[in-house]
């Protein structure tokens, strides 16, 4: 029952198609607006669940592996 709605959904969005380059046009700017929200959204979610001030473990490891590199004598 859940996957109904959206099927009816893209199904009258479908139909824009056949109006002509008005409903295309319709049609892309409603998908634009939807990627352009949903990202908005993920950028929100993104900063509630990384904090500000956090660390990044990937960048510290890479650091010390850099040095460890040097501290060796290999320059490469």
């Amino acid at each position: 029952m859940k996957l109904f709605l959206p099927i009816i959904i893209a199904g009258l969005l479908g139909l824009l198609v056949f109006m002509g380059p008005m409903g295309i046009y319709l049609l892309c700017a409603i998908i634009v607006g939807v990627i352009f929200r949903s990202f908005v959204l993920l950028n929100d979610i993104h900063k509630q669940v990384v904090p500000v001030g956090s660390r990044d473990r990937v960048q510290e490891a890479y650091d010390n592996y850099v040095q460890e590199k040097e501290a060796n004598g290999n320059p490469n």
